[in-house]
């Protein structure tokens, strides 16, 4: 069984130093996200290259918009998460111990290899952060293949475990929940600050990044804290896309659909600061579209996971550069 990464013994109990949960583990237990435990004195990892899910996804449903656009990527997930969304949309495997079947990192890159026009990897579904060290040890396997290390998270671990992946992984879509530590502590039973140390260290350690905010009435829908979220995105990069979601109810909320106005209000309000906004879940005219943000000329067009790459190039015909990632060797 693999050793665990990032965990200590300390007498009767096993520190889990993975995340900022700071799990203090006895024998017999699982820390809070469930794949990290403890078993005759030891840390065990539950679900080391175990897999609860696996699909061949649009990379756009990831979401990421501009990454390959328009190419398959190979979607799997486990069981668990470090954090308790009350409005979690995979809490069937995220929030309890499910069935899984064995695949070996080196077998993963076998399967990987065999969809036609595959990209590579996506760690998705649960929270991929939790399955650190399967990830580190699928990576090398998917390099030598030329497949591309995806993670979908919640970007809540602590700061060396995360540099290492940052290391490994060609793109994340980071869930940005929230903007007041508030929120964090109270509806997801984590932490704001660690999640915005790491999209600030993936962004500058040369990771594709896009973000994703669930807008969910009466949690998160304040247009003054939505208003310095905005900021803080652009001062850190204007230049990184950014996609709003509309929430259904789901799991522990019961809160009424977002309504369509508020996620147009708030698009507008990103586009002042933001170049490349995006509203998902919600049919709008251009909402999913990528156009030039210096002459608006339509470069990507979405409707649903149907994608129309009009240009296929990383400059505009009007001059501009364009960040997308598979455009670059391009005309």
């Amino acid at each position: 069984m693999r050793t665990p990464d990032f965990m200590r013994e300390e007498g009767t109990l096993t520190e889990c130093l993975l995340c900022p949960n700071r799990c203090r583990i006895a024998d017999g237990r699982r820390g809070r996200c469930l794949a990290r435990g403890r078993e005759q004195g030891r840390g065990v990892l539950h679900n080391y290259a175990q897999v609860t899910s696996a699909h061949v996804d649009p990379v756009e449903k990831k979401p990421l918009y501009h990454f390959h656009p328009g190419r398959p990527i190979f979607s799997i997930g486990s069981y668990g998460c470090n954090l308790a969304c009350r409005f979690c949309q995979n809490y069937e495997i995220s929030q309890q111990i499910c069935p899984t079947e064995p695949v070996q990192p080196d077998r993963l890159a076998e399967w990987a290899a065999e969809v036609p026009g595959n990209i590579g990897v996506a760690f998705t579904y649960n929270e991929p952060g939790i399955w650190y060290e399967y990830i580190v040890d699928a990576a090398p396997f998917l390099k030598k293949r030329d497949l591309s290390v995806v993670m979908v998270t919640n970007g809540y671990l602590e700061p060396e475990p995360w540099r290492n992946l940052c290391g490994v992984v060609d793109a994340m879509n980071i869930d940005l929940k929230g903007f007041t530590p508030e929120f964090y502590r109270d509806i997801t039973r984590g932490a704001l600050e660690p999640v915005l140390a790491n999209i600030t260290t993936a962004v500058r350690a040369g990771v594709h990044v896009e973000l994703t905010n669930l807008v969910v009435p009466g949690l998160n829908d304040d247009p003054a804290v939505f208003g310095r979220m905005i900021d803080w995105i652009a001062a850190l990069s204007p230049e990184l896309p950014l996609h709003l979601s509309r929430y259904f109810p789901r799991f522990h909320e019961h809160a009424p659909p977002t309504p369509p106005e508020t996620l147009e209000a708030f698009a507008r309000t990103a586009n002042e600061r933001l170049r490349y906004v995006y509203v998902g879940n919600l049919a709008t005219e251009h909402g999913q579209d990528t156009l030039c943000p210096a002459c608006r000329a339509p470069v990507i067009r979405r409707s649903g996971y149907h994608v129309e790459v009009v240009r296929r190039s990383a400059t505009c015909s009007c001059g501009n550069r364009l960040p997308i990632k598979g455009f670059e060797d391009h005309d």
